[in-house]
């Protein structure tokens, strides 16, 4: 009992972690928040016994933290970066490999993993929304509500997420475009 309450706990802490750095409009936060929730699934994984998603979470967190501090760097240490992310992932696949759900979840690593150091915005919160279906796949197969729902609900915010930045494109008209007082946008 007590393992449940705990399976469950690091699961609905992950999940709001996962909501709130999808509503952020800032990329950077939206990466360290992902990084504070991906150790949570990872605690998640393991309470599981989901090994094999807990290793791909471990690179998953890792590269998303990394992704963070080479976003002002040279392309060619973001190519670098993800390049091994990309082979990290593979090769954490091929070691916990369980399966045709084990190479769906592969790809969907790395597509992430190009998405992390390579999109922004729009771009950025769409690939999490569509590589959010294979993670929902793994957690009905364990049979955890939380990881089904948290996967659910990432889609949902993060379609949302780029609903509202494409519509933030153009910036707002001022109130009163004379005076230059940008404090009261209009609606």
């Amino acid at each position: 009992m007590p393992l449940d309450i705990l399976v469950h706990t690091t699961g609905l802490a992950a999940l709001a972690l996962n909501v709130c750095s999808l509503l952020c409009r800032c990329d950077v936060a939206l990466r360290r928040q992902s990084v504070f929730a991906g150790c949570l699934w990872i605690a998640n994984h393991v309470l599981l016994e989901a090994h094999a998603a807990a290793a791909l979470t471990v690179v998953s967190a890792s590269r998303t933290a990394t992704s963070a501090t080479t976003l002002d760097r040279s392309r060619g240490a973001q190519r670098n970066a993800c390049l091994f992310f990309v082979l990290l992932s593979v090769g954490a696949s091929l070691l916990m490999w369980n399966g045709w759900l084990s190479g769906i979840m592969l790809v969907a690593s790395v597509v992430s993993t190009y998405a992390m150091f390579y999109l922004r915005g729009v771009q950025l919160r769409l690939s999490m929304a569509v590589t959010s279906l294979p993670w929902m796949a793994q957690a009905w197969l364990v049979g955890s509500w939380e990881q089904i729902a948290a996967n659910l609900i990432t889609m949902g915010v993060a379609a949302y997420g780029a609903w509202t930045l494409s519509r933030r494109r153009f910036p707002v008209v001022p109130f009163d475009a004379d005076r230059r007082d940008w404090s009261h946008p209009r609606r």
